[in-house]
């Protein structure tokens, strides 16, 4: 009997960009979004697209079939196991569940089984993470757009989900086209044990012909050697490869850079909103706002009173301030001060001698993210 249930809570989405900084005109501010949850990426085996790798750690202890695991194997055909299965490397036609013959996958999990061909260019298409704290977490197995064999540009997307909490197993499928030229499409959804004797899948989804658009299933285990099947609310988990996130910049609503970092250099107050797109086509953002201060002084006191005693250009937090060089010339065109540290300021010395009062030209000079240099200059009066 098919239950249907809510899915779990969401977790955070896990971009970030950091807090806001404070800036005067001219100077560099490097900005990065972070997507807290990359997978580690499974390398695909060349010249052999049916392969089976591992082990890999759980994280945890999972009881499947009565037998407690920290350890799995992943099938490059949609299937994650808790034995090695060296007989079933190299078998690409989906099985129906259960099977004990010796090349059938054993004690496994399939989320689909179909011929899917990992090395193709771009690979890792196939990663895995382990994400939340005991005794919740989560090993969160995915397929992210890994194409199909012998069908072209078609791609699947699903995740395999083992619960440490209850020992549940889910499958979320944000993608899974029709490849009916290759083994008329059959695809299998389901489990079985370690001897194939014992097995369970998905009513109509056993090494039958079918396609399917954000669609989840859950196995919770009723006693060791059965399980309850319950279609579930689709919900990835939102984990995904680095190399398998889009990446986009916005300074206001206009698009600015499809890089990770950047270098920006606002003459204004400006608000930034990055947004990130992960392989199953969830999306998550964050903005930040650099103030800009116009202010830059223009005139300082080095008398030792603590009051304006060095000259400075503002940028904070300093960790986001990159290429960027102060320097300070006296009225013959001599260089008195140079630094490449936002923090360090002119103290009105030179090569640790008292510089005279008067006017000083400062010059400040940055690389933008398109490694173009800029100057910003102007006039500080040194005053005793």
């Amino acid at each position: 009997m098919t239950i249907f249930v809510l899915a779990p809570a969401s977790l955070s989405a896990q971009l970030s960009v950091g807090g806001n900084d404070t800036i005067n005109p001219g100077v560099p501010v490097t900005l990065t979004a972070r997507y807290g949850l990359v997978g580690n990426g499974v390398p695909s085996v060349p010249d052999h697209e049916d392969w089976v790798q591992g082990p890999f750690q759980i994280g945890f202890g999972f009881s499947f079939f009565g037998v407690s695991y920290s350890l799995f194997y992943i099938g490059a055909n949609g299937w994650i196991s808790f034995s090695p299965n060296p007989n079933a490397s190299g078998i690409r036609e989906p099985i129906a569940v259960p099977s004990s013959a010796d090349y059938s996958p054993k004690n496994c999990i399939f989320g689909p089984y179909q011929d899917l061909n990992p090395t193709m260019d771009g690979s890792p298409y196939i990663f895995y993470q382990t994400i939340g704290d005991a005794p919740a977490r989560k090993l969160v197995v995915m397929w992210c757009e890994c194409p199909m064999y012998n069908c072209g540009d078609s791609t699947i997307t699903t995740q395999i989900v083992l619960n440490e909490e209850n020992y549940s197993i889910e499958n979320h499928i944000f993608h899974k086209p029709s490849c009916p030229d290759h083994f008329g499409n059959k695809a299998t959804l389901g489990l079985q044990n370690s001897t194939g004797f014992v097995g369970f899948s998905v009513p109509g989804y056993n090494a039958t012909s079918w396609r399917a658009d954000t669609m989840a299933w859950r196995y919770t285990p009723t006693s060791v050697d059965s399980f309850q099947i319950a279609r579930i609310p689709y919900h990835q988990q939102p984990v995904t490869p680095a190399n398998k996130i889009v990446y986009r910049w916005y300074a206001g609503q206009d698009f600015i850079s499809d890089q990770q970092s950047l270098v920006v250099t606002p003459l204004e107050t400006t608000t930034y909103r990055a947004t990130c797109t992960l392989c199953n086509g969830e999306m998550f953002t964050d903005e930040m706002t650099v103030f800009v201060v116009p202010y830059i002084p223009n005139a300082f006191t080095p008398n030792g009173d603590g009051l304006n005693d060095t000259f400075l250009i503002l940028g904070l937090p300093p960790e986001n301030i990159t290429l960027f060089n102060l320097q300070i010339y006296n009225r013959w065109g001599q260089l008195v001060f140079s630094t490449n540290s936002i923090l360090q300021g002119w103290d009105g010395t030179m090569k640790g001698e008292i510089c005279p009062v008067g006017d000083y030209t400062w010059v400040i000079w940055y690389e933008d993210n398109k490694k173009i240099r800029s100057t910003n200059k102007g006039i500080v009066t040194l005053l005793r």
